[in-house]
């Protein structure tokens, strides 16, 4: 036994009766040895101490082939250390813990051995919640496919549904232990360069790193200093918080007086290193000054003693730590100028279906910071459902459908009203494309030569042959320019008449089908084709952003020019040229019309600040007033 917990779980087996147990007990701050315990007998841990900082440094001395079963409390384990599953027969943990959720509702999950236990152990006595077994003795699978043994709070439910949406959004269970491992190293570098202060847990293997317990080092005190380390610590908390800096991190009533600090995935690591300034300045004020001595009581867990005659005031000679946090800082990298930033998907997230380079880690990036962002892209050859879960597959974490802004999305609005108007439309792209992004209507077929229409909408489809289907519907332009005098309507779902291929390649887009008609048709004198642009660089498809976004202050990303670039341009947004995709061999025109506001060579030049020093005064004035 590590901790309270462990006590905790060993009174209610003697409580039960269930069986004798041997404690293995270790002095507070360390984790008992495992040589004596027996592989034959049941095996009761604790994965994470929150009161001690304790956690088993390792699972390899629970044996594959064991005969007992070994059940583990992963209530604050679960998100936050890696977890071998194969060494676990019974696993609980609860809602409410490592991912900030306020739903204490208990989860468990048996092995097949757990299971054969149940059902060959017999009945015993037990409340009805927590019953497992069907009417026969089986085991009743059904609560382990989402039936519930009591009816939980369908709050709790979509509580724990949308932390769990942050967790995958961030990058899964690794991002997740990336950020303690992130929390942790700030938390130990402090400790490490801070004399009057250690962990409670001096076995480094066996320290939790996010149940973060410190104890102030009684030998780093002051000369002469008499107070007790207990009175210490509570004046520091009453200085915390009265200043609003921390809450709730007194250290447990059988821990040594010190602090307990939650140091899981949903904290940031620039929050713990504000709190460590903040633990310097309460020590500093505390051991300063003398504590009054009316004060001097017996200090308990959860009690902070009043001071009438020191009180905290505002300095000036030195900053505050809570303060300067709280103030709204300068811009220092690309990022913090815009309220939103819209990424273009091919040559700039993706090729083909993979995730290039650093793209998934910028999206956690903006993901953990909360700074929107959408994925703005020209491909049509699904709805913007089709399209996000391609993404997702791809490995980019975007978090929901609505940051998906596609040409094909865009279209369908103006498909739809074309059908309601009662004309007929023709779409080029295959019959799946068109009928997921606009559905099933009589008025809707595919183009072909012996078909008329009164509206064409071209869309995406890779492998699609756009040259050939020029062919087939020339005949049927030609026909209406004679019949009517004029060339039926053309919408452009994706006005990319060029984009990258395999192997560096360059392959003709959808958009090449409006120029080879309008050379078909010029020995007939046909006027210019009017094409009305529904993706980039048409207009539509940036109002759609703005209109989402509910601003104006958004900062396009892309690696082409003549559709990420001038699209924004046009439409009054910042553009910056990212040098990968068609840009992988340097710029390929970017005249003065359409010259980006800044060129990088990767996404990570958003956030490194090697673009601030080339912000326009114009760009800076707009995010500071």
């Amino acid at each position: 036994m590590s901790d309270n917990f462990s006590q905790y779980w060993a009174n209610e087996i003697d409580t039960l009766g269930l069986a004798p147990q041997n404690r293995h007990i270790c002095a507070f701050g360390d984790f008992p040895s495992t040589s004596k315990i027996d592989p034959n007998h049941d095996i009761v841990l604790v994965l994470n101490g929150t009161n001690s900082g304790v956690c088993p440094p390792d699972l390899d001395w629970i044996l594959p082939d064991r005969a007992g079963l070994v059940i583990a409390d992963a209530v604050s384990a679960a998100y936050t250390r890696p977890i071998d599953y194969k060494r676990i027969d019974v696993l609980c943990w609860s809602w409410q813990k490592a991912l900030g959720g306020e739903g204490g509702h208990g989860m468990i999950a048996l092995s097949p051995r757990a299971q054969a236990r149940l059902k060959a152990g017999g009945r015993k006595p037990v409340a009805r919640l927590l019953r497992l077994h069907n009417a026969d003795g089986s085991v009743n699978k059904a609560f382990f496919g989402g039936r519930t043994i009591s009816t939980p709070s369908m709050f709790a439910i979509e509580d724990i549904h949308s932390a769990l949406d942050w967790a995958e959004a961030c990058g899964g269970l690794p991002a997740l232990l990336k950020r303690v491992a992130n929390n942790y190293a700030v938390m130990d570098g402090w400790v490490n360069s801070t004399p009057w202060i250690d962990w409670t847990c001096t076995n480094p293997a066996a320290r939790s790193t996010c149940s973060i317990t410190l104890r102030l080092v009684r030998e780093q005190h002051a000369a002469g200093e008499k107070e007790d380390d207990g009175e210490i610590v509570a004046e520091m908390i009453r200085l915390l918080e009265a200043e609003g800096a921390a809450f709730d991190i007194w250290s447990y009533g059988d821990a040594p007086p010190g602090f307990r600090i939650w140091a899981g995935p949903t904290v940031e690591a620039e929050d713990l290193a504000i709190l460590c300034e903040w633990l310097a300045w309460a020590y500093s004020e505390t051991c300063e000054g003398s504590i009054p001595p009316e004060e001097a009581r017996v200090v308990g867990h959860g009690y902070f003693p009043t001071s009438k005659a020191r009180a905290v005031q505002p300095r000036t000679e030195s900053p505050r730590p809570l303060t300067a946090a709280l103030e709204s800082p300068p811009p220092q990298t690309l990022a913090d100028c815009y309220d939103a930033i819209l990424f273009d998907a091919t040559g700039v997230l993706i090729s083909e279906n993979e995730t290039l380079p650093g793209a998934a880690e910028i999206l956690a990036r903006l993901n953990m910071s909360g700074q929107p962002y959408y994925i703005v892209t020209n491909i049509s050859s699904g709805s913007e459902e089709t399209i996000f879960a391609r993404l997702r597959s791809a490995g980019l974490p975007i978090p929901a459908v609505d940051r998906i802004v596609s040409a094909g999305g865009v279209a369908r609005h103006r498909v739809l009203e074309e059908l309601a108007a009662g004309r007929i439309v023709s779409y080029v792209g295959s019959a799946y494309a068109a009928h997921d992004i606009f559905g099933e209507h009589p008025n809707l077929h595919c183009a072909d030569a012996g078909q008329t229409f009164d509206t064409l909408v071209v869309l995406d489809d890779e492998g699609f042959d756009f040259k050939r289907a020029a062919d087939h519907i020339l005949s049927t332009f030609q026909r209406r320019l004679i019949a009517t005098g004029e060339t039926p309507r053309m919408i452009a779902a994706n006005a990319d008449i060029i984009y990258p291929g395999k192997n560096g390649s360059l392959v003709f887009g959808p958009s090449i089908i409006g120029p080879m008609l309008q050379a078909g048709l010029a020995p007939f004198g046909v006027p210019p084709i009017s094409v009305e642009f529904m993706g980039k660089p048409g207009r539509a498809i940036f109002e759609e952003c703005i209109a989402r976004a509910g601003t104006d202050r958004l900062l396009m990303v892309g690696d082409q020019v003549d559709t990420d670039i001038k699209g924004a341009k046009a439409a009054g947004l910042d553009a910056l040229l990212v040098t990968t995709g068609l840009n992988s061999c340097g710029e390929l025109r970017q005249d003065e019309n359409g010259a980006a506001d800044f060129v990088a060579k990767n996404l990570n030049q958003i956030f490194d600040g090697s673009l601030f020093p080339h912000l326009r005064s114009a760009t800076y004035s707009n995010t500071t007033d």
